[in-house]
């Protein structure tokens, strides 16, 4: 048997293989350094997202973390402010769901509903919490605060 992987052919399009790779890479890592570098990024767009990445903490942090932005950094920067509300909001939500699902779980009859209803609120919380840390630290000037999907906004 030969081996065909020392043939002038096979060399060729190993090599085209590996410039193709490396020009991806060098372009991803080109508009990556462009976002982080932009004079049009979000200043204190990590520090915002804190509110939001506090949810995967649970507990008491996801509470502490939003209000000590609300009260500290956000009064200084509008984003960490809006952001910080938002966050406070889906805690509310997810406070006033619990309650309900739980008088839901309470009976028998409808326990049947309730804990599938807590396994969806988890796994939303879950899900747009992540979603909107992320969208957050991408955020630019222009670009809008996250808005949580179907809750409604107890604070203004």
């Amino acid at each position: 048997m030969t081996d065909d992987s020392n043939t002038p052919k096979k060399k060729a399009t190993k090599k085209a293989a590996k410039k193709k790779a490396i020009k991806k890479k060098v372009v991803i890592n080109e508009e990556a350094s462009k976002v982080a570098n932009s004079s049009d990024a979000q200043p204190l767009a990590g520090v915002a997202s804190l509110a939001h990445w506090s949810f995967l903490i649970g507990g008491l942090p996801s509470l502490v973390i939003p209000v000590v932005l609300l009260v500290t950094t956000g009064k200084k920067d509008e984003f960490v402010r809006a952001n910080a509300k938002e966050a406070i909001n889906l805690l509310l939500f997810i406070i006033i769901c619990s309650v309900i699902f739980g008088i839901l779980c309470a009976t028998v009859v409808f326990a049947c509903v309730g804990i599938p209803l807590f396994i969806a609120l988890g796994l939303f919380v879950l899900v747009f919490s992540i979603v909107a840390a992320v969208q957050t630290m991408s955020s630019t000037m222009d670009t809008p605060v996250y808005r949580y999907p179907i809750i409604f906004r107890l604070i203004k």
